[in-house]
């Protein structure tokens, strides 16, 4: 046997002996509290668990009492899955009825590019002095300072880093034979705001010398019988500003017009100048190809422009007709063509889309069957945590709770028109408190009075509300979940605090036991020594 310092003069195992004692009286105690405290925190668990499933049941009860969820609208539109024309959104102000739409033009921004043979490099310096460069889309505009000897590299980063960008991308593009052309793609759309961009200096005046300067043609002003003029047939596909020229396209944009005359001068003043190259100044430097100088190679404007708008690659609306009535959007979203609708143009269509606008029935069922779902969930949680030995058992909280909500189901309402419980609605409930949903039923009860549902469910009267008010003393920091977790909280601090003054008494018991050993066991080590002192003698007689 192993003797501690406790009894190592009396040689009696004293350690093992007090510490007997002590377990013999703390142990069984220590438990009891230890069992109390792990009670209270499976209670304390339990009843978060619960009080979760509550304030996920009464969301779904309070969706459920919006009465915008029952006047929503439902856009369903007879067009494939992956192939997609257009989207549409409502709100409960659209009319229920069918529409029928054509999607006629898709609106896009614009793209320019300059000339074949303007440019062959990336190096190449596009203007020999400081000069400003502005480009610009219907009323977006925005300049950027082009130093003397910037490069067409160069200017494509000034165009793309500008911080007052509104949407211009510049690219350069290589042919692989030996052509690089410049573009630049705007963002902006609608007929009328294709890209165009400018140079501070007309370059007319730097291109042409005085003694070379072109001679105004000589008109003849002779009378010319006018012929008569030929009446087209109206195309009632035609629309203005859009990729063809239909007969009544209407008037041209400005910046169409514009250009078209520019260009028809241009070709004028080509075929009209001398073919035969200038002698060259030593004083000048080419800043690029072809009889293009200065920061007219990367403008749209101007007599001597390097660059254009390719057929198609103008700025276009788009274009919707709707039950035959043609509306045009510079953008491919038409919030304000039908009342409670917004049309978003994805494709241009081959024949006229369907689209019937009713109630959003969808929506309702299933915000119907996820209260049904929260709701089981909660029930069959309130089952688990009451069972026998739970850690509710008994609890009457969770069963008063669950009694009155199925009093609220079943409560009749004869105030909310054709429908009198939620039942009428396909809601079922078995012998067990459990409810199911009957698509089917709910589908005839729609066909039978929809409006009356909204009576049903919301107001002041309504199922949901009740509930709601139900719900309210149960959640939120004053409800009485929180009033219960907070009262076994205070259960377990008491027990811990209870615990923690015994485990301090046992200490003191432990010391006073040590005390009285330690004394007894000098005691018995004076009287070993006496008794072997008096063997010694007594052997020595």
């Amino acid at each position: 046997m192993s003797i501690g310092s406790l009894g190592a003069g009396s040689g009696l195992d004293l350690e093992s002996l007090v510490k007997e004692m002590v377990s013999a009286q703390k142990d069984a105690k220590v438990r009891l509290y230890q069992t109390q405290i792990n009670g209270y925190e499976a209670e304390l668990s339990a009843l978060g668990q619960v009080g979760s499933a509550i304030d996920t049941f009464k969301s779904t009860v309070q969706t459920l009492n919006d009465e915008d969820l029952f006047t929503g609208r439902d856009a369903k539109i007879a067009q494939k899955e992956g192939e997609e024309v257009m989207s549409i959104t409502t709100d409960n102000t659209a009319s229920n009825g069918s529409y029928s739409i054509d999607i006629n033009q898709v609106a896009k921004g614009s793209r320019v590019m300059s000339a074949p043979g303007v440019f062959t490099s990336a190096d190449d310096v596009i203007t020999k002095k400081d000069d400003t460069l502005t480009l610009k889309a219907g009323d977006n505009e925005f300049s950027i300072n082009v130093a003397a000897g910037t490069t067409l590299s160069e200017l494509r980063n000034l165009i793309n880093t500008s911080e007052d960008n509104f949407g211009v991308s510049a690219n350069l593009v290589d042919d692989g034979n030996g052509n690089l052309f410049f573009t630049a793609t705007s963002t902006i759309q609608g007929a009328g705001n294709t890209l165009r961009i400018f140079n501070s200096s007309p370059v007319e005046q730097e291109a042409i010398p005085e003694e070379d300067e072109v001679e105004e043609p000589v008109v003849d002003e002779t009378p010319i019988e006018e012929e008569p003029e030929e009446i087209e047939e109206p195309d009632e596909l035609d629309l203005a500003g859009d990729d063809v020229d239909f007969a009544n396209d209407g008037p041209i944009p400005e910046d169409d017009v514009k250009e078209i005359e520019e260009v028809a001068v241009k070709q004028t003043v080509d075929e009209e100048e001398d073919t035969s190259e200038p002698e060259e100044d030593d004083d000048e430097v080419a800043i690029t190809s072809g009889s293009f100088s200065g920061l007219s190679s990367v403008s749209t404007e101007g007599m001597f422009a390097g660059l254009y708008t390719p057929l198609g690659e103008q700025a276009r609306d788009a274009v919707i007709t709707v039950d035959g009535i043609q509306i045009r959007s510079e953008t491919n979203t038409f919030d304000n063509a039908v009342a409670g609708l917004s049309i978003e143009a994805l494709a241009v269509t081959d024949e006229t889309t369907k689209v019937d606008v009713s109630f959003d029935q969808k929506t309702v069922q299933e915000t119907i069957e996820e209260f049904i779902q929260s709701y089981n969930e909660m029930v069959n949680l309130f089952k688990q945590s009451t069972g026998k030995n739970a850690a509710l058992d008994g609890n009457s909280m969770i069963r008063n709770l669950q009694s009155s909500l199925s009093t609220q189901l079943m409560t009749g309402r004869s105030d909310s028109g054709v429908f009198t419980s939620i039942f009428d609605l396909g809601v079922k409930m078995d012998n067990k408190g459990v409810l199911s949903f009957d698509s089917a039923k709910f589908d005839d009860a729609v066909k039978r009075g929809y409006s009356d549902i909204v009576s049903l469910m919301t107001g002041e009267n309504g199922l949901a509300q009740s509930l709601e008010n139900l719900l309210d003393n149960y959640t939120g920091t004053t409800g009485m979940t929180n009033s219960l977790k907070e009262s076994v909280r205070g259960s377990i601090d008491n027990t811990e605090t209870r615990l923690e003054d015994y485990e301090d008494r046992m200490v003191r018991y432990e010391e006073s036991l040590r005390d009285k050993f330690t004394g007894l066991d000098s005691r018995l080590a004076n009287m070993n020594a006496q008794g072997n002192y008096l063997n010694t003698v007594l052997a020595q007689m």
